[in-house]
């Protein structure tokens, strides 16, 4: 009898589990209708959730490149308490940014780091969840990461069964990066849809355990291709860059600034020219703009993806509450402050949609713009599914807002490297680099971050507030770099910027980077065209004392052809 009554009430305590679904869209900035980052993005099906929810308008990543965001807010630590700062490994150790002083590359730097901790995907699973993956959640395979035993169903994306399905492009115009954009497929022929289908039948596999449920949308991630469909609805000669000042909004900079502005992805691809400079000089306003039509063609394929599933969601086959949270894992820049992609700590490499659909809990429509981030997801979502958080959160549940949107909370912070922290409130943000220096913004006044207010003496005391809520965060020692006057920090004089061709060690001549755009007189001669270790075509040459070199031909420009063929005929020959 007793253990008849156990069961029954094991039963009764499952059956008030409510099912989670965690929806994450890659690179996703705020260029959704109900934020309103670009006046021409159509998100119908992702602006309709916020219809059902809450919009969070001041949600920001951790971190802003994709492992270290979604370590975060899968283990709900901080990257000061995971150890992951940055895309990459030990790589980044040996080849770090050369405006990079000497703070750690990876490895946690919090006194209060745990030894060990469960992901999102474990705790739920241990607490009688079925659980389920689809997409890009995790930086690579997501069993790699939690455990496949944390697992009951997934879809990697990048197995036969989801990738994308080939029909031609619909046009032979490349970007900066030498990708397609418009393509000849079906949606039923491309991976995001094939993910959202996978999702779907996952959806409405009836079991008598809970759900938790999280989906990566892959767009709009690069390469901007999707169907021509999609880049029908934005013809080009009517896209609207994005807004920018009448003014160089980077000369207030601190010059460790402006090296992260040109720094695009710990690349300097174009070099002397940055990415937004590489753009401009290729195409004007005219290659801008396609760039811009790309990212939003990307963006709208993405929320009709997303659409799918959300109307599956609409009906529950467990009977069950359903608690949706949609977020992207970072910002985009798109020649904000001549950046582009992710990797800074301005607003729009941060700043992400999060929209919570919470029954019961709260109002449907209501907007809030307090400081959130994506590492209170893994709290938020065991408070509603009602079961334990573990000890080792740094998030903080987003329930008490749900609940009360008269509520406060102090700030979100951001990294990039341990000692680079953004501080996001309610109306300023205040970014602080590992050399002393900083930035200081008033969101009421410039929602865009073009004037740099760290000098202003009227925010003098706001600044120092902050300052020291930055270095707190951080919890730093007497003897961590932070704490240290900026001029006892230099970067390390033996680290120069890493040239997309290496220069011969012998100084007698100099051989030819690509994109420069410039010709160099040289000696060298034609090896073979080959694939990289990146799976990028590339040309490689040899200098006379044998230093061999490898040119890159998708960032190749028509004087590099030139130059090629003033070296060797051959080459070219083989180019073609």
């Amino acid at each position: 009898m007793l253990a008849g009554a156990a069961a029954v009430l094991s039963v009764h305590a499952a059956a008030k589990k409510a099912d989670v679904v965690f929806i994450v869209v890659d690179d996703l900035n705020d260029w959704v209708g109900v934020l309103g980052g670009h006046p021409q993005s159509k998100t119908p099906n992702i602006d309709a959730l916020a219809k059902r929810g809450v919009l969070f308008s001041n949600a920001h990543c951790n971190a802003p490149t994709c492992n270290p965001s979604r370590k975060s807010f899968l283990s709900g630590l901080y990257p000061k308490s995971n150890g992951k700062y940055f895309n990459g490994g030990n790589k980044l150790e040996k080849d770090r940014p050369p405006f990079f002083c000497d703070m750690p590359m990876s490895g946690p730097t919090s006194k209060s780091a745990p030894a060990e901790y469960p992901y999102m995907h474990q705790h739920f699973k241990k607490s009688g969840y079925r659980v389920v993956s689809g997409g890009k959640m995790a930086h690579g395979p997501i069993g790699h990461l939690v455990g496949e035993e944390s697992l009951d169903a997934v879809a990697n994306r990048k197995s036969a069964a989801f990738n994308n399905e080939g029909a031609g492009y619909a046009s032979a115009r490349r970007n900066v990066w030498g990708q397609y954009g418009a393509t000849n497929q079906k949606d039923s022929q491309t991976s995001d849809y094939k993910i959202a289908h996978w999702a779907i039948d996952q959806w409405n596999t009836v079991t008598d355990k809970p759900l938790l449920m999280t989906i990566g949308i892959f767009r709009p991630h690069t390469p901007l291709t999707v169907p021509k469909a999609y880049f029908e609805k934005f013809p080009i000669e009517s896209i609207q860059l994005p807004e920018m000042p009448g003014f160089d909004d980077t000369k207030d900079l601190p010059e460790y600034a402006k090296w992260i502005a040109r720094y695009t992805n710990f690349d300097l691809t174009f070099d002397p020219r940055s990415v937004h400079e590489e753009i401009l000089h290729r195409g004007g306003e005219e290659e801008w703009k396609y760039m811009v039509q790309s990212y939003l063609a990307c963006i709208n394929y993405a929320d009709t993806q997303v659409g799918h599933l959300l109307e599956a969601l609409k009906k529950n086959p467990r009977g069950r509450e359903t608690m949706i949270i949609l977020t992207g894992d970072h910002g985009w820049h798109l020649g904000e402050k001549g950046h582009w992609c992710k990797s800074a700590l301005w607003c729009d490499s941060t700043h992400v949609p999060y929209i919570v659909v919470a029954p019961g809990v709260a109002e449907p429509g209501t907007v809030n713009n307090q400081p959130v981030s994506l590492v209170d997801t893994y709290p938020t979502l065991c408070d509603f599914a009602g079961i334990p958080k573990p000890d080792h959160l740094d998030g903080e549940s987003l329930i008490p807002l749900l609940k009360d949107p008269t509520a406060k909370r102090d700030a979100a912070f951001i990294s990039y490297g341990p000692e680079n922290t953004a501080l996001q409130t309610e109306r300023y943000r205040y970014i602080r680099y590992e050399d002393g220096s900083d930035e200081l913004y008033d969101h009421r006044t410039d929602p865009h971050e073009w004037t740099n207010q760290s000098n202003n003496p009227e925010f003098s005391e706001l600044k120092e507030q902050l300052k020291a809520s930055i270095l707190e965060f951080q919890e730093t020692t007497p003897e961590s770099n932070a704490d240290k006057p900026s001029a006892n920090k230099k970067a390390r004089p033996e680290t120069k910027a890493k040239p997309a061709v290496k220069s011969a060690p012998t100084g007698k001549y100099e051989m030819r980077q690509w994109a420069v755009g410039k010709a160099k007189a040289a000696e060298g001669s034609f090896i073979r065209i080959s694939v990289s270790s990146k799976g990028k075509d590339q040309v490689e040459l040899k200098a006379p004392d044998g230093t061999r070199f490898a040119i890159r031909m998708q960032a190749m420009t028509a004087e590099d052809k030139a130059y090629l063929e003033s070296i060797q005929a051959d080459g070219m020959k083989a180019l073609k």
